[in-house]
């Protein structure tokens, strides 16, 4: 009798590297589209070990009901004419153990490829995209830890966001939205501040209320309405 066809091949197992989730035996990422592949090297071997192991959970479980239905058979031999009766539930019982290791299989896939956290999704992005430990997610695929992510750009190393902008290492962030090398628009046709007044204090004249009286002349008295009083002498 042909020993029924419980291998890892039908068992749907695939050693390829490819994202599976929680929908992972109706959804294949394409050898294109593997995320498996864009994690990072310490990621990536986390995943194969965690499958491996599922594979071979798998191997060991089939082969013992393998085991199991060879020796029913060579019992079954003794029977004789009966062969055939006593070999169909040995084929059954062997079947639905072949049926056991499949979904302890399936189950151990699902929990290496859940999405966050797992050996082989450690960042969830969406249905097929994951990220490696400490990598953000974004339109673009992964963006390391170490880079800022603004908008929908990963930026470079050294660069911070201006708005959903990359501003690069020393650039100045304009109005929270616009990257300019210069710290104002002054180079691009805004007219200048106003000139501060001159400040006659700073060559000895002497302070009045707000203002400052020329050299040479003393403050009398200050008024909203006047301003600065200043005389050679306020004696007169």
């Amino acid at each position: 009798m042909k020993m029924p066809g419980f291998t890892a091949q039908s068992s749907l197992y695939r050693t390829r590297a490819h994202y599976r989730s929680t929908m992972a035996l109706v959804y294949d990422a394409g050898p294109g589209r593997s995320v498996v592949a864009a994690l990072n090297f310490e990621d990536r071997g986390r995943c194969a070990r965690c499958e491996t192991k599922c594979a071979e959970s798998y191997t060991e479980c089939i082969g013992v009901a393998a085991a199991v239905w060879t020796v029913g058979l060579a019992g079954c031999a003794f029977a004789g004419p009966f062969f055939a009766l006593c070999a169909t539930p040995v084929t059954v019982a062997y079947a639905l153990a072949g049926g056991a290791c499949i979904a302890k299989l399936v189950g151990c896939e699902v929990v290496c490829n859940a999405p966050g956290g797992s050996s082989c999704c450690p960042v969830f992005c969406e249905l097929g995209h994951c990220c490696s430990r400490g990598e953000t997610c974004y339109s673009g695929g992964c963006c390391p830890g170490d880079r800022a992510v603004c908008g929908n750009n990963c930026c470079s190393p050294g660069e911070k966001c201006c708005g959903d902008s990359c501003c690069p290492a020393g650039f100045y962030c304009l109005d929270g939205n616009f990257c300019s090398e210069f710290p104002s628009s002054i180079p691009f046709g805004n007219p200048p501040p106003p000139p501060l007044p001159f400040n006659n204090c700073i060559s000895g004249g002497a302070p009045c209320g707000p203002e400052c009286c020329p050299p040479g002349l003393e403050c009398c008295y200050y008024s909203a309405q006047f301003g600065a009083v200043c005389k050679t002498s306020c004696l007169h």
